[in-house]
């Protein structure tokens, strides 16, 4: 690595550690070299890797467990930053960041998707299906974290091929993990409606359909999660007239119908 002044040697240094993290080379979870490795491969001084380890774990990226070693603990610094950032946002602005992302996660799915995320994204369905406690169930009484790491969710994102996505719904994800919006989350879904969303996205994202994966998403975030007040009554993410809920509720009416169209001529072309 080339070096000049000791400032620009400890800026090429993090931003070195950094890609590493960021491009997936270290992943999540595993433990990067030991300093003296890190100081070979730079050509930089170990007090030089050591402040760089350190100014990335004081993003939240990097972990240093006495004896153990330092462990990757955020592909990107948006988990930790944006946790504290949300502090000054209400619970229905957040959610309501939350909603955008996943909507925009979908449309870039469809748009960038491979055959081995379309793969993952139809295992990850099948195993939901018949599920008695889907991801997001008893949210509001429970203690349950799963709804923040839905397999189904991330593979979405990670179809997206889009990290800074991935990184801000993780962020917004660890926010609602806090104690103080415990009890006020729900999900309003039952298990079958929940197979159903994913199957309308799932579908819109095999067929490359952008728009149906839009539309799919939205009708799914509707009731993913969701906020209840304290007589457990669901607080609807968006307030809607009678009219502009008919639209919907037709809609989602066609595209069962197209489904099942589509599920009759594959069965009827069947060998």
């Amino acid at each position: 690595m080339a070096s000049t002044t000791g400032s620009e040697r400890a800026r090429a240094t993090l931003a070195y550690l950094r890609r590493k993290i960021t491009t997936g080379e270290w992943p999540v979870g595993s433990r990067i070299p030991i300093e003296p490795e890190l100081s070979e491969q730079t050509g930089v001084g170990r007090s030089t890797v050591r402040e760089a380890v350190r100014s990335l774990a004081s993003m939240g990226m990097l972990e240093t467990l006495p004896g153990r070693g330092t462990f990757v603990r955020s592909s990107a610094p948006t988990s930790t930053l944006l946790n504290e950032f949300l502090n000054d946002f209400t619970l229905e602005e957040i959610l309501s960041y939350r909603r955008a992302l996943e909507i925009e996660a979908a449309q870039q799915a469809a748009l960038h998707r491979t055959d081995e995320d379309v793969a993952a994204l139809e295992q990850a369905a099948a195993e939901e299906v018949g599920c008695t406690r889907c991801p997001v169930l008893g949210l509001a009484a429970g203690s349950d974290n799963s709804a923040f790491d839905s397999k189904f969710h991330r593979l979405v994102f990670d179809s997206a091929k889009n990290r800074l996505l991935a990184s801000l719904y993780a962020g917004i994800n660890d926010q609602l993990r806090t104690p103080e919006h415990r009890g006020r989350l729900a999900n309003v879904a039952t298990g079958t409606e929940m197979e159903r969303d994913h199957a309308r996205v799932l579908d819109a994202i095999r067929r490359r359909d952008f728009i149906d994966a839009v539309h799919a998403m939205v009708d799914h975030v509707d009731h993913d999660v969701v906020i209840v007040n304290d007589q457990h009554e669901v607080v609807p993410p968006l307030v809607r007239t009678p009219a502009q809920q008919q639209r919907i509720d037709d809609a989602r009416a066609a595209e069962d119908a197209r489904v099942e169209e589509d599920s009759r001529a594959t069965a009827g072309n069947a060998p």
